[in-house]
């Protein structure tokens, strides 16, 4: 795996006047990590077993070539979600963007990204499904997904997309394909938001290419400029 942590001193307007912070960047490719095997850095949740398995694989027309992450499961995998964690790697406010292709799309199949995860079992994500047409932000407790968000955009499989993700306290917001994704979380009162890990989500039966995750450490931030895009829905 090839990762690389920068610090940069950014500077952010607050109340009319200047606030500075460091902010961590941490990227991630694949490139050499060893094909048919686990990247380093990641670790696999409690749920992935039988459910199909997660490798580095040899895809010269990626991205960033000569490899990519991929998630490989069989017409039998059923529903059940997998999560590959960020090892070492917690935030309550962050940006996060990745690339997510879905090389071959199956029944059920759902790609995406895991944030402010207490475990494989709770956790917000972000998803989006090729067959569907559509990017979704679920609430998961205790297993059970509860929708806070969801809009139609094409996603067609075979096609590389490029997710990203900017969650401020209770402010929840993703961009894909100039269509933009925002919900409010009102339960979480502002400065008790929980740290949570990171990670990658897939569902359903498919093969799902990851690759260029780049995540940024905003805990010690005062502020952001918001995504933006052509269409907004925010909870309330």
């Amino acid at each position: 795996m090839m990762m690389r942590a920068i610090g940069a001193l950014l500077a952010v307007l607050v109340a009319g006047g200047l606030a500075r912070a460091d902010f961590q960047f941490q990227d991630w490719w694949f490139d050499r990590d060893q094909p048919g095997q686990l990247p380093s850095g990641f670790a696999l949740g409690s749920s992935n077993v039988g459910s199909g398995r997660w490798e580095v694989k040899a895809d010269p027309l990626s991205s960033s070539p000569p490899n990519v992450l991929a998630h490989i499961s069989s017409d039998q995998a059923g529903l059940f979600p997998q999560v590959l964690f960020l090892e070492k790697v917690e935030a309550a406010n962050l940006e996060l963007s990745v690339r997510i292709k879905a090389a071959q799309d199956g029944e059920g199949q759902g790609s995406g990204v895991v944030f402010r995860a207490q475990d494989d079992r709770n956790y917000y994500v972000v998803w989006l499904s090729p067959r569907e047409n559509l990017v979704r932000l679920d609430k998961v407790v205790n297993g059970q997904p509860q929708t806070l968000q969801e809009i139609q955009v094409e996603t067609k499989a075979g096609t590389w997309q490029s997710l990203r993700l900017s969650i401020r306290g209770p402010i929840l917001e993703a961009f894909l394909n100039k269509r933009f994704l925002s919900a409010r979380e009102e339960a979480w009162e502002f400065g008790r938001y929980k740290k949570g890990k990171l990670g990658l989500w897939n569902r359903g039966a498919g093969v799902v290419y990851f690759d260029n995750i780049r995540f940024t450490l905003m805990d010690g931030g005062t502020g952001s400029v918001p995504l933006g895009g052509t269409e907004t829905t925010i909870i309330k």
